[in-house]
């Protein structure tokens, strides 16, 4: 058995890219599953509810993101392309007045590396897996600076 599948452009990916992280900064979390296909997965690396293949999970899962944290921007540092594929690594700025990776934000503005693996199928997000530097995340919030580091100063 074959299958076909229309390769994605590089243009087509990061308008598609582009639509999702402005969903994603208005805090919309309709808009922002309307980028994803019906049978998306949503994979953020270390998180409790691990792997999720429904869209209302996931929905929850940003609903309570954008409930606690408010992304403020993002710098790209690098994107390799491939066939129906994007890793996209950047710093994204954010001013986390609840709570993330569990502990009180206090309004704190933290700036993080994340890094993002993005699949597409007919001109939607299908797979989205997602690493963010932990280390740094916490040692902005707790104001320790040993373990803090400027991660757009990195390589």
């Amino acid at each position: 058995m074959s299958s076909t599948m229309t390769s994605m452009s590089r243009e087509a990916m990061d308008r598609m890219l582009e639509e999702h992280f402005c969903q994603e900064a208005e805090g919309d979390v309709a808009g922002t599953l309307a980028t994803y296909t019906e049978d998306v997965i949503h994979d953020v690396v270390g998180d409790p509810m691990g792997t999720l293949h429904d869209r209302d999970a996931i929905g929850q899962r940003y609903a309570h993101l954008f409930s606690n944290v408010e992304g403020e921007g993002f710098a790209v540092k690098h994107r390799l392309y491939g066939d129906n594929f994007v890793v996209d690594d950047k710093i994204w700025t954010a001013r986390v007045d609840g709570e993330f990776l569990g502990l009180p934000g206090h309004g704190r503005r933290i700036h993080v590396r994340v890094l993002h693996v993005f699949e597409f199928r007919d001109g939607l997000i299908c797979r989205e897996n997602v690493w963010l530097d932990g280390a740094a995340v916490i040692a902005q919030l707790t104001g320790n600076d040993i373990l803090a580091s400027d991660p757009a100063r990195e390589t």
